[in-house]
């Protein structure tokens, strides 16, 4: 049976975005720290989810702004189980070519942001310039297989940045340190619309919006990150900020708000953009 593809449009001002997902994520209680089972489990029951088929997204984004075309992370090419690595046929199914990628803004040099990157050993897109955060580069390269293989197929393509660094027009970087040391979402900006991709600040969003204190073993430094998700929690949830998260159910845009219990995701509407 052929598959339906998993691409989302809407704009940001006249900057395009369109969702693509990688597949759903196998993560579980077991990846959490800081939350008993039982209470994981009722998290989750209350949302309406079944805590034993619990599965969290994974999802890339292209963004089109100007005459430039950026991937922002390429998923994890199938490492993580037989229903991922699927950004390579949606971003075709969405009209875009590996050729048509620009830039590739590396969020963090985790697997399942990176992996994709690499097609039989080779770079995937053959034009693109790889952003990637310094702290992260110094971090990863040479201690982690992906991350280390990434970084050396594309070499002199790989330019690093640090801190609030302007990616395109409209495309700001913004430190989010904790998950990785350079972890950074990407603030999307035209007029008076934005979009703030923060990628990984839940990894199972039910769980980590009711509890923002709840980290995962990925986590390099699990007290910044948590830091750095309060932080956000409450300043998107006050500025009422349009998030789009790598690791909240396709196509994961939406709005943060509080919540009888710590704070709840709105999904946005489906806009029909093209």
């Amino acid at each position: 049976m052929t598959r339906l593809p998993d691409a989302q449009r809407r704009h940001v001002g006249g900057i395009r975005v369109t969702a693509l997902s990688d597949g759903p994520l196998p993560l579980g209680h077991d990846n959490l720290q800081g939350i008993e089972r039982a209470d994981y489990g009722r998290i989750l029951r209350d949302r309406h989810a079944d805590p034993e088929t619990w599965r969290s997204g994974l999802n890339a984004f292209v963004v089109e702004t100007g005459d430039r075309t950026i991937l922002v992370d390429a998923g994890v090419a199938g490492n993580m189980g037989p229903e991922t690595g699927r950004v390579m046929a949606n971003l075709g199914a969405a009209g875009f070519a590996p050729d048509d990628i620009d830039t590739v803004y590396v969020t963090h040099m985790h697997a399942d942001h990176v992996a994709g990157l690499l097609a039989d050993g080779e770079a995937a897109f053959p034009r693109a310039t790889l952003r990637v955060h310094a702290a992260d580069r110094a971090h990863f390269e040479g201690s982690d297989d992906t991350a280390t293989a990434v970084l050396s197929t594309y070499g002199d393509r790989v330019e690093t940045f640090e801190g609030e660094t302007d990616i395109a027009p409209g495309l700001r970087s913004l430190p989010l340190p904790g998950h990785t040391p350079g972890h950074s979402g990407l603030e999307i900006a035209d007029g008076d619309q934005t979009l703030l991709i923060w990628t990984d600040i839940v990894h199972i969003a039910p769980v980590q919006l009711a509890r923002p204190d709840v980290g995962t073993g990925f986590d390099v430094d699990i007290d910044q990150a948590r830091d750095t998700r309060a932080r956000m929690l409450d300043r998107v949830s006050a500025d009422r900020t349009l998030i789009a998260g790598s690791h909240i159910g396709f196509p994961g845009i939406g709005w943060i708000e509080r919540a009888a219990e710590g704070f709840a995701f709105v999904p946005a509407r489906y806009t029909h953009d093209t």
